[in-house]
């Protein structure tokens, strides 16, 4: 993306959502998806030149929402976008409203989701140490989640439904 539409996406207040840990999955899991040896370099660089894209964009103010492009059975590594993000630049605190007041907001739905306040819909999880200065706690330490206002998974008690 050049900066002219970076510059575009920043005036029209577009949101940005590049998806770039999904192609680390490729490449971690090719044989399991069928693909053909000799694809990794490519992917590797254009991982590097997606990476370097979100971090000219977030410089330059564009909002951000966080995506997957979940496939296969990524599922569950959603969340390792926010790392993503983190080393494009933001904060832990920047990447985390990515996944919360920011969808809300591009969905049209900040009345609705992306908080924790009365008449909200919410999802709630609990994370084993303080995600706001380090985001792996929110991607690999996640030890309890709600969804739909029924506990889904529960480590602590080594329960997941």
């Amino acid at each position: 993306m050049d900066e002219q539409t970076i510059a575009e996406m920043v005036r029209r207040k577009t949101f940005y959502v590049p998806t770039i840990d999904h192609n680390r999955y490729y490449l971690d899991n090719w044989q399991k998806i069928g693909y053909a040896n000799g694809f990794q370099e490519k992917s590797e660089a254009f991982i590097q030149r997606n990476l370097e894209t979100a971090r000219k964009a977030h410089k330059a103010g564009v909002k951000f929402a966080m995506g997957s492009d979940a496939i296969y059975t990524m599922f569950g590594e959603n969340t390792r976008e926010l790392g993503w993000f983190v080393r494009a630049g933001m904060t832990p605190e920047q990447a985390l409203r990515t996944a919360t007041t920011n969808g809300a907001e591009l969905l049209g739905k900040e009345k609705e989701l992306g908080a924790v306040a009365p008449g909200y819909f919410a999802d709630l999880v609990a994370v084993e140490g303080d995600p706001l200065s380090d985001i792996d706690v929110a991607i690999y330490k996640v030890k309890w989640v709600m969804k739909g206002g029924a506990v889904v998974m529960d480590k602590t008690k080594g329960q997941v439904r």
